[in-house]
């Protein structure tokens, strides 16, 4: 009721108010649109240009996210090839250019308990490639078994009641 009231009572008013302050009234009007209009525009401007750093800043920041990335996966593959290069060095990893006999030496240490010699091949199948392509894999190892028991470096041990031998790292005491 209030409001219906005052446009009312603006009405009246603005009907008494004589032709130039009703021009002058619309000039203020208009005027104070304009200021409006021109405030928006500098602060839609402003938005526009504060979003556009924004992505470049995005931009910036992906871009370098991903060079760290990869300048972090560099550094990682470097830190497993002086590992691996350690441990070859150290004797605690599989060697695929090593002997054979070294590589079944390498398989008992690592079982830590005696294995027969299909249990060896199965450990070989799975590590060495080069052990992959022979045609039988039973007759290629059995020679290098021989040789490692005739060096000492492995003892064979025939188990009643079961074709083979378990083959075991000489205990040195």
């Amino acid at each position: 009721m209030k409001e219906l009231l005052m446009n009312y009572l603006n009405q009246v008013v603005l009907e008494q108010l004589s032709k130039a302050e009703l021009i002058k009234k619309v000039m203020e009007l208009q005027e104070r649109d304009k200021e409006l209009m021109d405030k928006l525009t500098v602060f839609y401007n402003s938005k526009r240009e504060a979003d556009k750093n924004h992505k470049e800043d995005l931009k910036q920041y992906k871009k370098r996210i991903e060079e760290l990335i990869k300048e972090m996966s560099l550094y990682q593959v470097e830190a497993e090839h002086y590992k691996r290069i350690a441990d070859l060095k150290l004797g605690n990893s599989y060697n695929l250019n090593a002997t054979w006999i070294d590589k079944i030496v390498y398989v008992l240490k690592e079982a830590g308990r005696p294995l027969r010699s299909s249990e060896i091949i199965e450990v070989l199948k799975r590590n060495d490639i080069k052990f992959r392509v022979l045609t039988d894999h039973q007759k290629g190892l059995s020679a290098h078994l021989t040789k490692a028991m005739k060096y000492g470096r492995i003892i064979g041990s025939k188990q009643k009641g079961q074709n083979g031998y378990i083959f075991s790292l000489p205990n040195e005491s």
